[in-house]
């Protein structure tokens, strides 16, 4: 098998992961549309590398409107890796327990609301502390997480729970 044969069946792989979760994904975007048509949000939150798919969402001139990216600077600013704003405070503050409750405080959230927690591994504290924010009040949690990445990594929590403990739904 050629190097481009193998990428072609990872690709392969990871359409027909999508694929098979087909009903997850509907019921997701029944919950954003019943959101949005209720006149409320949809919650956006992905901390570090995470924070590209709160990228790809984000409200355009001329897009539709209801999506509510929530970008917390100093948990995703990548241009410095060591140095002042470097990497190693970022990785610090996404595990600093607390931080999502004063993130969330800046937001008006309803049980109307739904939400979409982007973490690669679902284990560190800022993500999984957002969704359990977010369920507190009632707000539908759909988590974006590899379950591979997940299942190897051990979490920061100091429950130990992970991001997927805390969601209603999860997409991997």
């Amino acid at each position: 098998m050629t190097p481009s044969t193998d990428y072609l069946e990872k690709c392969r792989g990871l359409v027909e992961n999508v694929l098979d979760q087909a009903d997850s994904i509907h019921r997701a975007a029944e919950w954003f549309a019943q959101s949005i048509l209720a006149g409320r949000m949809v919650h956006l939150f992905g901390s570090g590398h995470s924070r590209i798919m709160v990228e790809e969402m984000w409200p355009r001139y001329g897009s539709f409107p209801g999506f509510n990216p929530i970008v917390e600077l100093s948990l995703t600013f990548h241009n410095p890796v060591v140095g002042a704003n470097g990497q190693r405070q970022a990785m610090f503050l996404e595990n600093t327990p607390g931080l999502a409750k004063r993130i969330l405080r800046n937001y008006d959230l309803s049980p109307d609301d739904s939400a979409l927690v982007a973490s690669s591994s679902g284990c560190n504290v800022v993500p999984i502390e957002i969704a359990q924010e977010f369920q507190q009040r009632g707000v539908k949690v759909v988590a974006l997480i590899s379950r591979q990445h997940s299942e190897a990594s051990n979490s920061r929590h100091e429950s130990g729970k992970k991001l997927h403990d805390f969601a209603d739904l999860v997409l991997d």
